[in-house]
């Protein structure tokens, strides 16, 4: 064999190793899920959060609402039921019960009722970004930037960590936070602070 036939051997034996070794290397694939599915599991992260260890909840579940077409959303589930739609069948629900987002939703419990105790007296509001905010009121103690402080710690891990457990890129957060922000609206009770998704403040 020649000089130049050996080199063009070795430049496809090469070639025929990178492409091998390209083969090897872990591919990350981000799932992009629709508002309504981020939705549906904030809502029911929320209702977790306020189950005692018993199973009776701490705080009762927002009304039913009908849809835009006046439908009740219990007709809306069977209509599904019947004939679910393509796009619906492809998208699958997020994961929310591993022990990494169940630990960070424990932790969040065991802190609800003081949360409501202040939220009750209008000290803690609702933000539009998902997180507790200290409102500036009469009798708020000293303790309730401490606990906001702490309760955002454990939302803001809670999120990420559905990001990462549901191969959702980084971008994604923004839509995670909204979800979790208008279950907390929905769930708020009257008097307490919410803030809207224009960033008016308003007592629900």
């Amino acid at each position: 064999m020649t000089a130049i036939g050996r080199r063009a051997l070795w430049r496809l034996a090469l070639a025929v190793a990178l492409l091998a070794g390209a083969a090897c290397v872990p591919v990350t694939v981000n799932v992009y899920f629709p508002q309504e599915k981020i939705d549906s599991a904030a809502g029911n992260i929320e209702d977790l959060v306020r189950v005692e260890k018993g199973g009776k909840p701490t705080a009762p579940p927002p009304p039913k609402k009908n849809d835009k077409q006046g439908r009740h959303p219990a007709s809306g589930r069977w209509l599904a039921l019947v004939a679910p739609t393509p796009a619906e069948a492809q998208v699958p629900d997020l994961k929310i019960r591993t022990p990494e987002v169940m630990a960070s939703i424990e932790s969040r419990r065991q802190r609800f009722p003081q949360i409501q105790q202040w939220k009750g007296k209008g000290c803690i509001g609702e933000n539009a970004q998902g997180l507790v905010e200290a409102r500036p009121g009469q009798g708020c103690g000293s303790e309730v930037g401490a606990l906001v402080d702490a309760e955002n710690r454990d939302r803001m891990t809670l999120y990420r960590t559905l990001l990462q457990q549901n191969n959702m890129a980084a971008s994604e957060l923004a839509k995670v936070q909204a979800g979790f922000a208008r279950a907390n609206r929905e769930r708020a009770q009257p008097g307490e602070w919410i803030q809207a998704e224009s960033g008016q403040w308003t007592r629900k």
